[in-house]
């Protein structure tokens, strides 16, 4: 708010694909402008969504984001089922399950997240709803631009630093306009490495051995440029790359303390991607017409250490392909992540009664990875000799099968390759029966096309025996086609206050599952869509000239034929991978948000969100776990609120404008897994936590700003996973450490931040 004003400033969003004032679109919706997100010192994925009521976020480490709308979730950590909430960078949706992508907030116009199916109008994979990132365009206004520096210091940890900075220049008469922008940050480790020996006392890891060793870097930028091709047509083209690293571990063993872990390799992961796209938009009079083609490309590479599982087995099963005499082992995973999206629409521009929007929409996704174990010296074990007395056995009946096997450190290799063709129609039409009601009625035609090609080989060269002869490998294909609907009403009561109800679905695609899955009884061959109907009904309110807002709604959410991802095998089934339909969930809630300009210096906001998410059905997964009625989703918290208090010093000592901003969220306790959820086992419960930031700058008269930022004010201990993947091995070898790993929110962490902004 500037000063001299008095009122709540209007933000206005492209959540249906026109430009609408946040207050006058008939749906939940949360947005922050670029100023929001300065002004909170948001750098990622993780600080924006503590201020969001309705979303969850699971925050393994940076760059392992899962996303949770409204409660409506299996768990967090599923890989082979789609994520039922999306994530749009601009035009392109970009989502992936357990590892959604962060662009790093530089240079960032507005985030909008819309809770509640988006099926009609953004497709697949908005089933619980969508994020959606937008970046500032290039303009023909004038040069302008900024340049931030930041320094930071985490208690218990090293220093952190940011680099970052934007420029727009026009050129070519004003008929083009550039836009660029870059960004470096480095955030210094918190977590040991301790000194420690592994589970059976064969060595240490005091060569590795570390004081803050979970460092993480980012670095990129992006380069757009707007062409004025006439006075009624556009095209607007970018480019964006963003790298980033990690070093070391984001978990804390319970046993050693907090920020405290053992660990026997130099773990690390790489996520490099970029996003190249093109817009074209002209003016048909009669309607707007745009264009937008996009190319995605993700890759993922990371090694974790193994040493538990092997040493376990070593111990548990001696003499056969699992005995690797207690050494060192490793996961890894090299993973490619490909998107083409080309979306086409018209929407009308003309002063009518009816206004209306159609579209198509085509996607071709290709994931694939290749991921497996592996120990140095594997060849120099007992499991190697088991590995060649199987070839041996079997290779003169099968050519896949070579004998002896070729030297290797991999004890196990899944390759995996999923491709998925989309092609959708879509409309919506509203219209106005006077001038303060209107109806809007939505459709979403879509045909999928999915082909997985999965393979097993246990060590790298060997399939499993059961499988010989297919080399360890299946596949599964299908095609099918379905329609999402939207239904929605609004009535304006005054100039400053619209009531609305909307009823909207949302879907994930179905599938195949292999033949070989299926031959089993477990699994079905083919597994269906599950859909997720959503009422809606709110008030959006301006009160007191502008000065308060207020917006309330009330939703009821039924989910069908629930997905769920069985991807750990039964009994001696190991290799099972397959997808099946469950029954039946719902959740019903509220959500609540207010801002109230007290004064022209002062301003008070705040958000509530409470939901009651829980299975309504029995049904029983293919592990034999019983799913009963009344069972609370995972990830799925009862309540989350955020509150937020902001007072400026205008004219602060004849230099500048000082403001000083609090801000507070709390969100209440969750289960970790659909597994912990079923068994409500005490120790898969993620407490409720409370977070609060402290940020006071002084934004100078010679375009200067300064801030200083005080994160995780309090130094709470907020615990946002729990890794039990490692109990029964530390149990069955009696080591009290492993188990139960927490990965805790960065501990309290102060910077200072320095802006130089330029032009008009």
């Amino acid at each position: 708010m500037a000063e001299g004003t008095h009122i709540i400033e209007e933000i206005v969003v492209t959540a249906t694909k026109r430009e609408s004032a946040l207050q006058d679109v008939g749906q939940s919706i949360s947005a922050f402008t670029g100023d929001d997100l300065e002004r909170m010192g948001v750098k990622d994925m993780n600080d924006y969504l503590k201020a969001t009521p309705s979303v969850t976020l699971s925050n393994f480490q940076p760059g392992r984001n899962s996303v949770v709308i409204r409660g409506i979730s299996t768990g967090a950590d599923e890989y082979r089922t789609d994520s039922s909430a999306a994530v749009y960078l601009d035009e392109q949706p970009m989502t992936t399950n357990s590892q959604q992508v962060d662009p790093w907030q530089v240079d960032i116009e507005r985030i909008e997240v819309l809770p509640g199916p988006q099926g009609t109008l953004h497709g697949s994979s908005s089933q619980t709803g969508a994020l959606r990132i937008i970046t500032n365009k290039p303009n023909h206004q004038g040069v302008s631009g900024q340049i931030d520096g930041a320094l930071a210091s985490t208690r218990f940890g090293e220093p952190s630093y940011d680099l970052s900075g934007h420029i727009n220049v026009p050129v070519a008469d004003n008929r083009l306009a550039l836009r660029a922008v870059a960004f470096y940050s480095k955030e210094g480790g918190y977590i040991d490495n301790v000194e420690g020996p592994d589970l059976v006392g064969q060595f240490d890891n005091s060569d590795i051995a570390e004081d803050d060793f979970n460092d993480y870097k980012v670095y990129g930028g992006r380069v757009a440029a707007l062409w004025d091709v006439s006075d009624r047509w556009s095209v607007l083209g970018s480019v964006i790359v963003q790298n980033s690293d990690t070093a070391g571990s984001w978990s804390s063993d319970p046993h050693l303390g907090k920020f405290k872990i053992t660990k026997f390799i130099d773990e690390f992961r790489e996520d490099d991607w970029y996003q190249v796209a093109a817009t074209i938009t002209g003016d048909l009079g009669f309607a707007e017409f745009s264009a937008t083609t996009a190319s995605f490309d993700r890759d993922i590479a990371y090694e974790w250490d193994n040493t538990l599982y092997e040493q376990y087995n070593a111990y548990a099963k001696p003499g056969t392909l699992y005995d690797r005499r207690y050494m060192i082992g490793r996961q890894f995973n090299d993973q490619q992540q490909e998107r083409f999206s080309q979306e086409v629409r018209l929407t009308s521009t003309t002063a009518s009664r009816l206004q209306w929007m159609i579209g198509g929409f085509y996607e071709d996704v290709f994931d694939k990875w290749l991921y497996g174990t592996k120990v140095d010296g594997f060849t120099d074990t007992p499991g190697w000799e088991v590995a060649n007395q199987y070839a041996y056995a079997y290779y003169a009946n099968y050519d896949n099968i070579q004998y002896p096997l070729a030297p290797t450190d991999v004890t196990y290799s899944n390759e995996f390759r999923r491709k998925v063709k989309q092609l959708a129609f879509f409309g919506e039409v509203t219209y106005s029966l006077t001038d303060d009601w209107d109806i809007t009625g939505g459709t979403r035609w879509f045909e999928y096309d999915r082909n997985e090609f999965d393979r097993n080989q246990w060590p790298e060269g060997l399939p499993p025996l059961d499988h010989i002869a297919e080399d360890g490998a299946y596949s599964a294909d299908g095609k099918e086609s379905d329609v999402a609907l939207k239904f929605g009403t609004r009535y304006h009561i005054d100039n400053e206050r619209m009531v609305y109800f909307i009823f909207s679905q949302g879907f994930r695609l179905g599938g195949h599952n292999s033949q070989r899955a299926a031959a089993t009884g477990l699994v079905p061959l083919r597994y269906d869509s599950d859909r997720l109907n959503n009422f809606e009904a709110g008030l959006k309110s301006t009160w007191f000239d502008r000065r308060m807002q207020l917006n309330l709604s009330a939703f009821f959410m039924e989910w069908t034929d629930i997905q769920i991802d069985n991807a750990g095998g039964v009994d001696e089934v190991w290799w099972l991978r397959g997808n099946t339909n469950g029954d039946t969930a719902e959740t019903k809630g509220v959500e609540l948000y207010w801002a109230a300009q007290l004064s022209e210096s002062f301003t008070l906001e705040g958000s509530l969100f409470a939901a009651d998410p829980q299975f309504t059905s029995d049904f029983t997964t293919i592990n034999g776990d019983e799913i009963t009625d009344g069972t609370v989703m995972p990830i799925s918290p009862k309540y989350k609120i955020w509150l937020a208090a902001e007072y400026t010093f205008y004219e602060f000592m004849g230099r500048g404008d000082l403001w000083v901003r609090v801000d507070f969220s709390r969100q209440g306790k969750v289960y970790d897994s659909l597994y912990s959820a079923i068994r409500r086992a005490p120790d898969g419960v993620i407490p409720a936590w409370s977070y609060s930031n402290l940020q006071a700058g002084i934004e100078f008269y010679n375009n200067w700003n300064m801030t200083l930022s005080v994160w995780n004010l309090f130094d709470q201990r907020i615990i946002n996973w729990i890794d039990d993947g490692y109990n029964d091995q530390a149990s069955a070898l009696g080591d009290p450490r492993f188990r139960d790993l927490l990965t805790y929110d960065k501990p309290r962490t102060i910077g200072i931040s320095v802006t130089k902004w330029f032009g008009s």
